[in-house]
């Protein structure tokens, strides 16, 4: 008897960078896995990703052109508002600067179908260049200053053990997702546009009762930032506006009250003793108030 595995909406977000995106799509037609659908979201790049990409897809493969770019969840959430009713059971958000496992699908779908209590997990994120080191295998976040400590980082690969690993959030470079924990909890936060959204997705999901996991036998390897390193100034912005905005919504009262005060006196030092160091307050206040200066990014 011919056994169908659960259908999976595979999710690559593009913006400027075909090169990297077009190798990730050759890459994911390779896995040991056969019932899933390839979106490429193309988040209004200003090069010729649009006709590079189009001309390498594949007929069964979907584009779409976001009309302006709104941000790595926007990007996301368009591929899959347009998988949600096509009888989609997981959706697997991939970063275009990842190469994937031939069995990583498999495994992280046959370890959610297993255990129902999982509603988003990862695989064991290793280094691109360097494939014995580990990046993480999940992460736990200190909500009193908003530190997160990624897990096994810089480990050997030999030294991490094969298991599952219950986290806070697992990277935003590679993770599976229960369509109906979506239904649920709604798509990724959208008010980030750049980092922090997969914080807050994964704690909303595990407000909703599931458990976020990072299944360690199964690995990506991670190039890194390359489309946010062509921006200055874009990384360090959205990583401190972000993270008063994550602890502001997401913490307790007193996780509030504890960041605010270390968060102000990392300003006031920050003044003193870096150059330019009043940026720091604008960051801040940008949170507060729900600016963003890179909003709707484009030339």
């Amino acid at each position: 008897m011919t056994i169908i595995k659960p259908r999976v909406a595979v999710i690559i977000l593009n913006y400027n960078n075909p090169t990297d995106t077009i190798s990730c799509l050759q890459n994911i037609r390779e896995i040991d896995y056969d019932n899933f659908q390839t979106i490429i979201i193309d988040n209004h790049s200003t090069d010729d990703s649009v006709s590079r990409i189009k001309d390498a897809l594949l007929p069964s493969e979907l584009f779409i052109k976001a009309p302006i770019n709104k941000g790595y969840a926007a990007g996301n959430n368009l591929g899959i508002k347009k998988m949600q009713n096509q009888g989609t059971d997981y959706f697997c958000i991939l970063n275009n600067d990842v190469e994937v496992s031939p069995n990583f699908l498999d495994i992280l779908v046959t370890k959610m179908t297993e255990n129902p209590n999982l509603g988003i997990v990862g695989p064991k994120i290793c280094d691109f260049d360097n494939r014995d080191l580990v990046q993480a295998t999940g992460s736990i976040v200190d909500m009193n200053f908003g530190r997160a400590t990624e897990l096994n980082k810089n480990q050997p690969v030999r030294e991490v053990a094969s298991e599952v690993i219950s986290c806070d959030y697992v990277g935003g470079a590679c993770m599976v997702v229960r369509s109906k924990v979506i239904e649920q909890v709604g798509l990724i936060p959208e008010d980030y546009f750049l980092f922090y959204e997969e914080n807050e997705w994964c704690a909303k999901v595990k407000q909703a009762g599931y458990q976020i996991a990072c299944v360690t036998d199964a690995t990506v390897y991670h190039k890194g930032s390359h489309t946010i390193n062509q921006i200055s100034g874009l990384s360090e912005y959205f990583m401190y506006r972000n993270l008063v905005i994550f602890v502001n919504r997401n913490g307790s009262f007193k996780n509030r009250m504890i960041f605010l005060t270390y968060f102000i006196g990392f300003c006031f030092k920050s003044l003193l003793f870096k150059k330019h160091g009043g940026r720091f307050f604008c960051y801040f206040w940008d949170a507060i108030t729900g600016v963003n200066r890179y909003q709707y990014l484009q030339k």
